[in-house]
């Protein structure tokens, strides 16, 4: 009789397994970054900007608002995409929703290298946006869903290693096909917006290689496959493994609080209407705008847009200053490895700290050399050349600092039942930050010019009482007893810390009273229900 074939996840071992599933969610976070990154190199292609309108006949930019429009309709697409990835993925699963996202950006990428026309690259931008806010949503979630809770920051931070990755590829792509100009120049951009399915078709196959989350299937009553998938990668096929027995009665136990929010919308969510004491409301203000502050109030796009500037001030040509901005987005890769070592040794909160002190000294640095090139032309070369190097300790410090945090906060502080619809609103503050920095960083430094470093470094001093007060600690916490730490009717993180000791003292209590019921049927009718918790 035949027999299916067995999963290949199931022949794995389980520190192999978690391996893979790490690679897989590189893979998505690798097209996040080409994605995100192609922009810079097609948007100085003569050709490109000729077909869409903004630039003349020999490629000199005539209407910057038209070019920064294209770019921002990539970030519309997402706001968009992030909902309906959230509703989905909560809904159908993260597998699945991987799929709908390969679907909608090799349809982004097809469309974009394709485009003959303004309208035409404007419906692509759309659809790569919506796309890669699928991703965005689901994969950083994914694994931290699988991760132990000990690792699950470097474990993101790992995946995120691939997203610098991405960019730095765009980056040199670009300059190696700008030195062609086969088909008229057109083959300088759409190669570089086609190279991006290489990490699509690889992500496809990747998603067929592992599991479901073990999480997401519990929500939904399929017990025995998270129980098999927990055992797997916690306990290495040891049914009796501590680890995995514990995990699995924790996640039980907390997963029928959550039910009580399964049914929210997104307006529910916002204003954390009918969520009780989990207080949905309060952590999407979180996610929400630690992504808008990363994004924009870093001043990491300040930095980015004004590298070239930089450069240029310098004294480097036009051909070195493109090399060295593919260079310094390698330093991002070297920054984000030292995240994911890092960031569960240290937290969440103390990172953001050194980072926004650090962060700000190198901005007013920055300023301050760039001034200095202005008020002493005779010393410009010179003046220029220390802002550059300031340029890259910077994007070393933001990627080993700020860049990982806002990714990994979201897929842990909201429940199962609402994790990727939570981390929509962590997408829309990526979309509004980077979008909006996009658009209003080029305007700062039009009416103030040096002084647009100022601005953010200064501010960089005012976030740190804001993580003090508003941000707690998720470093080394299961996704389940964070959800304790919200459970403070007041939103300052010494009173959350406090309630949070008293919870989950209950916790414990009860799940050491779930663990003794191993029929799987007297495990679900064991579960507390949320009022008494």
């Amino acid at each position: 009789m035949f027999q299916p074939k067995q999963k290949y996840w199931k022949t794995l071992p389980g520190p192999k397994l978690l391996n893979l599933i790490i690679g897989v969610s590189a893979l998505a976070i690798a097209y996040e970054g080409m994605s995100q990154g192609v922009m810079g190199a097609v948007n100085v292609a003569p050709e490109y900007g000729r077909r869409m309108g903004f630039a003349d006949e020999h490629g000199k930019v005539i209407k910057p608002s038209l070019q920064g429009g294209i770019v921002a309709t990539y970030y519309a697409g997402s706001l968009f995409g992030a909902f309906w990835a959230g509703h989905f993925s909560d809904k159908h699963g993260r597998i699945k929703g991987i799929w709908v996202a390969i679907f909608l950006c090799m349809l982004g990428v097809i469309l974009q290298s394709s485009a003959v026309n303004l309208p035409h690259m404007l419906v692509a931008r759309l659809f790569a946006g919506c796309g890669v806010a699928f991703i965005i949503v689901i994969a950083p979630a994914w694994t931290a869903e699988l991760s132990p809770a000990a690792h699950r920051g470097k474990n993101i931070a790992l995946t995120f290693l691939a997203n610098f990755s991405g960019i730095s590829l765009s980056a040199w792509i670009g300059f190696g096909t700008s030195f062609t100009e086969l088909a008229g120049g057109a083959f300088r951009w759409r190669f570089c917006f086609a190279s991006q399915a290489i990490p699509l078709v690889l992500l496809f196959i990747g998603s067929l290689l592992i599991p479901e989350s073990p999480r997401w299937l519990i929500k939904v009553g399929r017990c025995e496959e998270a129980r098999e998938i927990i055992t797997k990668i916690r306990g290495n096929d040891d049914p009796d493994h501590p680890d995995a027995q514990r995990e699995y009665r924790e996640i039980v136990t907390v997963i029928e609080m959550e039910k009580e929010s399964e049914n929210l919308n997104y307006v529910q969510m916002f204003f954390g209407i009918g969520s009780g004491d989990i207080h949905i409301g309060r952590r999407i203000q979180l996610a929400f705008w630690l992504q808008v502050l990363m994004q924009y109030g870093t001043g990491i796009a300040a930095v980015v847009i004004y590298s070239g500037t930089i450069f240029r001030t310098a004294g480097f040509d036009d051909l070195k200053s493109n090399w060295l901005s593919a260079l310094m987005m390698m330093v991002g890769i070297l920054g984000t490895g030292i995240a994911a070592f890092t960031l569960d040794r240290v937290g969440r909160r103390r990172t953001l700290y050194w980072g926004a002190v650090a962060l700000s000294i190198i901005l007013f640095m920055i300023g301050g050399l760039n001034r200095g090139a202005i008020d002493h032309p005779d010393r410009k070369e010179q003046f220029g050349t220390a802002a550059a190097a300031m340029v890259f300790v910077y994007v070393l410090i933001f990627s080993s600092s700020w860049l990982m945090i806002p990714f990994i906060y979201p897929t842990e502080i909201f429940p199962t039942w609402l994790r990727a619809k939570g981390n929509a609103f962590g997408v829309a503050g990526w979309a509004v930050g980077f979008g909006g920095g996009s658009l209003l960083v080029p305007i700062m430094f039009a009416g103030i010019g040096e002084k647009t470093f100022y601005v953010f470094g200064a501010a960089m001093l005012v976030y740190i009482p804001i993580i003090y007060c508003f941000f707690p600690e998720t470093a080394g916490r299961t996704l389940e007893a964070i959800d304790f730490l919200f459970a403070s009717k007041s939103p300052f993180t010494w009173d959350e810390e406090a309630e949070f000791k008293k919870r989950i003292a209950e916790l414990d209590s009860r799940v050491q009273g779930n663990g003794k019921d191993t029929d799987s049927s007297e495990e679900k009718s064991s579960v507390v229900h949320a009022n008494e918790v």
